[in-house]
């Protein structure tokens, strides 16, 4: 008995010396040589800064962005459903204002006409006498009364090379000229020149050999704000693999239901796509309206976990650190930041989750008590020893 006892004080004596020696030869802190901590102290809900060894950064890929103040694409990709197939696509052409006809174009039914080809002008003594006024308020350097005419002569018919002409002192005697706004065919022409002519008077009636197609579509609350007639979009449909069809937003219907809160948009597309049929599914993308001067970084350099938003920044000397941001909207690529970032500030799009979670590593030992340190140090390097 008394030898098993002394076998076993032995045994424990030599652990505890081993366990000491380990813990004496133990490095005194977790970096190496690639990846180290640069941060003398960490404030709290602050991340260190991680030196990189540059052979390290190359073989981990690391790419950089810069912050950029610029506009925001905001595109919508919704779906929508072809409610309406009009094998009628007409569009007729009346004066904006009450006249007489200078010119018509020499065309016929059924010829062909180029878009932006000129249709026919309109004079008008009212219209000559509105511009005379704007003239002589321009000239005399009357600037709001003459941006106050500006919108009534645009809605008159008055092109902006007109106004623009008027304000360096041309005749003030233009006509109102009506173009073709794409191209197509002549179902019918009226009048002739020296005829006088009203805002309801169809002078040509003109149509292309398509189909117009009515798509409705749904989008969300949040990007109610984004959207107006007369934007582009465009349409997919699964049935036609390889075929995207061009169109506009023709309107914006109001807010529907407080259960979806959901806004209905009517989108056309001229096409003569004879697999088009009413009731089809489509995918939807429109082109909204840009949010202007925001600061952008690309949405991959964001890191997203349950509590905050980060991304990781290259300092001039050379390191990285993580910082914590306030992300807003999202669009074609790129994600505005709300605070944490500086225009210019240089970001990580590759790689920086590596350095995020060394960094984090970081705080983690920063926190802990010189006791628990060496304690985790001596068990890793007994842990590698063995």
């Amino acid at each position: 008995m008394r030898l098993v006892f002394i076998v076993m004080l032995t045994a424990v004596c030599g652990f505890i010396a081993g366990w000491y020696f380990y813990s004496e030869e133990a490095p005194v802190s977790n970096q190496n040589d690639a990846l180290t901590d640069v941060a003398d102290a960490v404030d709290e809900g602050a991340y260190p800064a991680i030196k990189v060894a540059s052979s390290v950064a190359h073989n981990l890929g690391i790419r950089y962005a810069l912050a950029e103040r610029k506009d925001l694409q905001r595109n919508i990709e919704t779906i929508g459903k072809i409610t309406r197939v009009d094998p009628m696509a007409r569009r007729i052409n009346t004066p904006p204002i009450n006249g007489e006809l200078a010119y018509i174009a020499e065309k016929e039914d059924g010829d062909f006409l180029e878009r932006g080809e000129l249709l026919f002008t309109i004079v008008s003594e009212e219209l000559f006498d509105l511009q005379k006024v704007y003239q002589e308020a321009a000239l005399s350097g009357d600037q709001a009364t003459a941006a106050a005419m500006i919108p009534n002569m645009r809605q008159m018919g008055l092109s902006l090379d007109q106004i623009v002409a008027l304000q360096n002192g041309a005749e003030p005697e233009f006509p109102v000229e009506v173009y073709a706004t794409e191209d197509s065919y002549i179902f019918s022409r009226r009048g002739f020149v020296g005829e006088s002519v009203h805002t309801g008077f169809t002078v040509f009636n003109v149509g292309g050999h398509y189909n117009v197609i009515e798509v409705t579509a749904e989008i969300f609350e949040r990007q109610w704000s984004w959207v107006e007639a007369g934007q582009t979009a465009s349409m997919t449909v699964r049935g036609l693999p390889g075929s995207v069809f061009e169109g506009t937003v023709a309107r914006v219907q109001p807010p529907v239901g407080f259960t979806t809160r959901s806004l209905e948009v009517a989108l056309k597309f001229n096409t003569n796509d004879p697999g088009l049929s009413q009731s089809m599914f489509a995918h939807v993308s429109i082109l909204g309206r840009p949010k202007e001067n925001v600061l952008l970084v690309p949405l991959g350099a964001v890191i997203r976990t349950g509590s905050e938003q980060r991304v990781v920044i290259k300092h001039d000397d050379g390191s990285y650190q993580p910082v914590v941001v306030v992300a807003g909207e999202e669009s074609s690529g790129m994600v505005e930041i709300l605070s944490g970032l500086q225009e210019n500030d240089t970001v990580v799009t590759s790689g920086q989750f590596l350095v995020d979670s060394e960094s984090n590593l970081s705080v983690d030992f920063s926190r802990m008590s010189p006791t628990e340190i060496t304690q985790s140090q001596s068990a890793d390097h007994h842990h590698h020893h063995h």
